[in-house]
């Protein structure tokens, strides 16, 4: 059941663009990954794309290689050892909220090979739309908080409340929501 998670995500996104319009119809010529952690997800997109986007990021990640963000609860994320109260707090209330940006070379599902990587394809101005929602996500101004739970990257102060009922999948299908197309020819989503 690996697939769980993403399944479940990619049908709220369905449901939700069916809710709202239907999917485009795209040529896919851009890729972008979702990452399964298991307890969290995150998304990957190329670093030069990122940092066009939100400059003030390249002195901390560079240009070159990938970029995994991902945005959860302050105080939970950035904790070393959570508890399960610190869990509790994060999904009962509403709290700010931080993204885990990490840098790093090679193919995403060889970084990430404890976890699931899937692929997700879309055309250039899916992935341009999905990347202006993860620029969006940051604070103005920049904040960088800490070091990252793993790899070289760190934690920045973010847009949004994160509770029960808006959790990094929320976040997560909020991003692939923007990217969404159908293939042309094909009749599904981009994938």
């Amino acid at each position: 059941m690996r697939n769980s998670w993403y399944g479940g995500l990619l049908l709220a996104v369905l449901l939700g663009g069916c809710a709202q319009a239907p999917l485009r119809t795209c040529e896919p010529t851009r890729t972008l990954y979702v990452v399964g952690h298991g307890w969290h997800s995150g998304i990957v997109v190329e670093r030069a794309d990122l940092v066009s986007r939100v400059p003030a990021l390249a002195a901390d990640i560079g240009r070159e290689g990938y970029v995994e963000v991902g945005w959860g609860e302050e105080r939970f994320y950035q904790a070393p050892d959570a508890t399960l109260a610190m869990g509790l707090r994060a999904v009962l209330q509403r709290n700010a909220s931080v993204l885990h940006v990490v840098p790093f070379t090679g193919p995403p599902r060889g970084y990430f090979a404890q976890s699931e990587v899937i692929e997700v394809r879309t055309d250039e101005p899916g992935y341009s739309a999905a990347l202006d929602f993860i620029a969006a996500t940051f604070k103005p101004g920049i904040e960088r908080l800490g070091p990252s739970r793993y790899g070289q990257g760190g934690f920045y102060r973010a847009e949004g409340s994160f509770h029960l009922f808006n959790t990094c999948n929320s976040w997560v299908a909020g991003v692939l929501e923007k990217a969404a197309c159908r293939s042309a020819g094909q009749g599904e989503p981009g994938h």
